[in-house]
């Protein structure tokens, strides 16, 4: 009877856990990076509800993802497009980089 208890518990505190691995995990932002041949001119953070959505500038451009870390590269001339509910705001740039936000 005490193992079945036993069993219970570890597993109900894995799954709590786990969700809040999870929340944290969707509620976290990215941070996008800026550059101007090949330095970064700023960092735009951006929360996890907001929409994303990076392409090239023209036919010269292109862009990378990286399915293992979730991190875009576009170069050649990119537009950041950030879209929260009705506004939206639109960034050109030499390249953009995503990286996960580290708060």
């Amino acid at each position: 009877m005490k193992y079945k208890y036993a069993v219970l518990v570890a597993v109900v505190v894995t799954t709590v856990s786990l969700v809040a691995l999870a929340e944290k995990q969707a509620s976290a932002g990215k941070v996008y990076l800026l550059k101007a041949g090949g330095e970064t001119i700023a960092e735009l953070r951006v929360r996890g509800a907001a929409n994303a959505a990076v392409e090239t500038a023209g036919s010269a451009g292109h862009a990378e993802f990286n399915t293992s870390t979730g991190t875009v590269v576009a170069r050649g001339g990119a537009i950041l497009k950030l879209t929260a509910g009705t506004n939206s705001i639109s960034v050109r740039a030499d390249e953009i980089e995503s990286v996960p936000d580290s708060k």
